[in-house]
């Protein structure tokens, strides 16, 4: 049986994702914490997962390429595109993980939404499947529970900036 890619622009995914969180920094802070390399190598991964490499090119077009490495030394080489750049309250892009060809596994757009709370920033991350291609399950499947152990790196990471 071969599956076949499939496209969910304009339609829904199961594993599309809303997540919502009160973060304990200044929104202008978080904000820079989404979009410098200096501060996402410390909490753009699940754990136990690391980003030893990342670059970023913060601008509609511009390219943010990342590395995660599992505790066994796997590497896995992402990519997103800015379609976005709206500072300091909201971020679009559209990441893939490729396969070993370079054709992505799949297409995901992710939008951040950052609300000024003072000394606190309500955090909306949505990811919407546009493209899901074969091999992609086992990232999908992983996104929900990464993405909240990303979040969480995220939160902890905050704290040790003050």
């Amino acid at each position: 049986m071969t599956i076949e890619t499939a496209n969910f622009e304009g339609k829904a995914h199961p594993k599309d994702l809303v997540l919502k969180r009160t973060l304990k920094a200044p929104r202008a802070l978080v904000f820079e914490t989404f979009t410098r390399a200096e501060h996402l190598v410390h909490w753009w991964a699940p754990k136990p997962f690391t980003t030893p490499k990342c670059e970023v090119d913060l601008k509609p077009g511009g390219l943010w390429r990342y590395t995660f490495r599992s505790p066994e030394g796997v590497t896995h080489d992402c990519e997103a595109v800015y379609r976005e750049v709206d500072p300091p309250r909201k971020l679009v892009m559209e990441s893939f993980v490729p396969d070993p060809t370079g054709k992505p596994f799949f297409v995901i757009r992710q939008t951040i939404i950052l609300e000024d709370r003072g000394k606190e920033t309500g955090l909306v991350l949505e990811f919407k499947v546009l493209q899901a291609n074969p091999g992609s399950e086992p990232f999908l499947g992983g996104m929900a529970q990464g993405t909240n152990g990303t979040l969480d790196n995220l939160e902890e990471y905050l704290i040790r900036l003050k």
